[in-house]
């Protein structure tokens, strides 16, 4: 998976959180995201919409995986946030993105993207998000 693994911009810190693909282990990612935005002062309404949004990125993926892993990566330098979630799954064929939660998750990000991407007779599935602060924009 490492050769698929997300870009992450040079000079900014990462957490790499590997974990079974359960329900259970989202609260701890989600605590993660919440924890670098305050860092990173974001205010407490993107706070909530990074923690929303790592929820629902993980809703959409934890279904589809083959092997009953999740993995996280969390990248952050000044401003920017940076959240790609993945899972291996059996197929190409996932939820709609014109759903609610792909709705919901666009919303709640700055940027969001998905990825299906054949990989060893399987398809590395990630969803990419961007959150940046408002302070940013100042």
């Amino acid at each position: 998976m490492e050769d698929n693994a997300p870009l992450v911009p040079e000079g900014a810190q990462v957490i790499e959180v590997r974990t079974a693909a359960i329900p259970h282990v989202v609260p701890t990612l989600r605590t993660i995201v919440a924890d670098i935005a305050m860092r990173q002062d974001f205010d407490l309404d993107a706070v909530e919409d990074l923690r929303m949004a790592v929820d629902e990125a993980c809703s959409l993926l934890l279904p589809a995986s083959a092997d009953g892993r999740l993995t996280c990566v969390f990248s952050w330098s000044g401003p920017r946030i940076e959240v790609s979630v993945s899972v291996l799954a059996d197929s190409a064929d996932h939820e709609d993105d014109a759903g609610l939660s792909w709705q919901l998750l666009t919303a709640l990000a700055t940027t969001a993207e998905r990825t299906i991407t054949p990989e060893n007779g399987r398809y590395l599935s990630r969803v990419d998000l961007v959150r940046e602060s408002q302070a940013a924009d100042s």
